[in-house]
């Protein structure tokens, strides 16, 4: 009978084992999945959460109105607020980058979101109708300060891949004015193609960017995404690293932009 008893103690003893063993392997799978695996990438900015973060970016930002689109505007730096979490999540504020699909060993596939704050660039709008600077680009972007979610990929990206250490500037410059006057629902925003000249890595091509522009009364809003552009028509080689297995040969390009106007 003793014996008996002790045989279902043992056995019981490694039911319970087993089960928690199973436990630990399934949180670490779960750890290993959330921290590693998961792709962490942000909406982009056509989706519906980026659409809702600069609403209410607009909401708070916007003070006195000028109801008059006609002016010099520059890029706003009083309108939301970036920070790391803008890269794993929707932000409403300005900002410019990229995203680009790579797969790492052991890991899997994963989209790869760099973005920076420092973007400048101004409009004059004359009869509705927005032009630039003579010789200046609507968009200067700083690529030295491209963040990602890693910071050994920020720093290899110095001297691969975009190089920005030698290439630290990005332009696009617009070739034809983008016309208010036609658009009866500057509020809501409308839907536009633009022709200019995207600079990258030290190329030059003109591109075709469609943007969604919207104006308040007080803040112009200006956010867009061109891809797929082919890293080999800018002359950039893939990225190289031990735990990468490949990336794609093509990113996408995206940007927002709030615009107030000049005092």
């Amino acid at each position: 009978m003793e014996e008996k008893n002790q045989f279902k103690n043992k056995k019981t003893k490694f039911k319970v084992i087993g089960a928690v063993s199973i436990l630990l392997l399934i949180l670490i799978a779960f750890l290993a999945w959330f921290f590693i695996i998961r792709d962490t990438s942000p909406a982009t900015v056509t989706s519906d959460e980026a659409i809702d973060a600069r609403n209410q970016t607009l909401s708070s930002c916007s003070d006195e109105g000028t109801e008059d689109v006609n002016g010099t505007w520059v890029v706003a730096n009083d309108c939301g607020t970036f920070d790391e979490t803008c890269l794993t999540k929707v932000c409403g504020t300005s900002f410019a980058g990229f995203r680009i699909k790579e797969e790492l060993v052991g890991v899997g596939g994963k989209t790869v979101v760099g973005r920076t704050p420092d973007v400048k660039g101004s409009l004059i709008i004359i009869d509705e109708t927005i032009t630039t600077p003579d010789a200046e680009p609507l968009i200067t972007v700083n690529m030295a300060s491209l963040m990602t979610d890693n910071s050994a990929r920020d720093n290899a990206l110095k001297n691969q891949a975009i190089e920005t250490s030698k290439f630290p500037t990005a332009t696009f410059s617009i070739t034809e004015p983008i016309s208010f006057s036609n658009q009866t629902e500057s509020l809501d925003g409308f839907e536009t193609d633009v022709t200019g000249t995207l600079t990258i890595h030290g190329v030059s091509r003109e591109e075709i960017i469609t943007i969604n522009a919207s104006f308040n009364g007080n803040t112009i809003l200006i956010y867009g995404e061109l891809g797929p552009i082919l890293l080999k028509d800018y002359d950039i080689e893939k990225p190289r690293s031990a735990v990468v297995l490949s990336v794609e040969d093509n990113a996408l390009m995206e940007f927002q932009i709030f615009f107030k106007k000049a005092k």
